[in-house]
């Protein structure tokens, strides 16, 4: 006989059965769908015209020469592999930027971007408990779990009118005012998830005096690098503001702009 009555001590009898992912849903329909016309707007992957989301060539060039001169799969530093921790940031920066002259700045692998926000949320939360982020409305769906269930109080500010099609920024500054020294401003660096309006350049000027005069840390979200409108031009906001103000947190991903979507390759900086 059991020594166990099962049903009274499982630990998971409790647990209810999650409802369906809608995005994943969507994607399952794209496969069944017999239409050859038919295009999939379900999980956010880059695919050619054939449905397939390809491996760059760049990319299978790296792996070919880590392939023939990898010699060691020992543990790597904590923090990540030096090269990619330094090209990271010289990415992000320019490798002329003075945060890296100076050495100034601190930078960490991270599983993707949610991985990167979630590790730089927890950071912060546990750091400086009570403090608030304020992110944008709307938003990526995924931004309001990953920084709240860190810890980091949320407050949402104006960001797009779906009517206009227009940023509101003068609403969005006006909230933003409320924001002040220990607290978080969430801002897309570039390609805005999900409504694709990006500050212009005066706009971000208008970030970082805010940031100056109130004393907020602007939290950069930036996982499209170089799918706006290159790979300088989409971090102007970002290096504006490591130009002017002593603390800057980014959160990167290589997910989009180099394809390594299963690879999870993130950074905090």
């Amino acid at each position: 006989p059991p020594i166990f009555n099962f049903t009274d001590t499982a630990m998971f009898q409790s647990i209810e059965r999650r409802p369906p992912d809608p995005i994943l849903g969507l994607s399952a329909a794209y496969k069944t769908d017999t239409n050859p016309k038919k295009v999939d707007l379900g999980v956010g992957v880059y695919k050619d015209e054939s449905g397939n989301c390809p491996i760059m060539t760049a990319v299978k060039k790296a792996e070919n020469t880590l392939w023939k001169t990898e010699d060691s799969k020992s543990y790597i530093a904590q923090a990540g592999p030096e090269l990619f921790i330094r090209h990271t940031a010289e990415l992000l920066l320019g490798a002329q930027h003075a945060a890296l002259k100076e050495k100034r700045t601190a930078t960490v692998l991270a599983p993707g971007g949610s991985g990167a926000l979630r590790v730089a949320a927890e950071f912060v939360a546990r750091s400086y408990p009570g403090t608030r982020a304020f992110v944008s409305d709307p938003t990526w769906a995924n931004h309001i779990p990953l920084l709240g269930k860190a810890g980091l109080e949320l407050v949402l500010y104006p960001y797009y009118d779906y009517g206009t099609h227009k940023i509101r920024f003068d609403q969005m500054m006006n909230k933003i005012a409320e924001a002040g020294k220990g607290d978080l401003v969430l801002i897309h660096g570039c390609c805005h998830n999900p409504c694709g309006a990006d500050l212009n350049h005066e706009m971000w000027h208008a970030v970082a005096d805010a940031a100056q005069k109130q004393g907020f840390t602007p939290f950069i979200d930036l996982a499209y690098q170089g799918l706006g409108d290159g790979l300088a031009e989409d971090v102007y906001g970002l290096r504006l503001l490591a130009d002017k103000l002593p603390e800057v947190i980014v959160a990167s991903s290589c997910s989009k702009n180099f394809g390594l979507y299963r690879e999870r390759t993130g950074a905090v900086m």
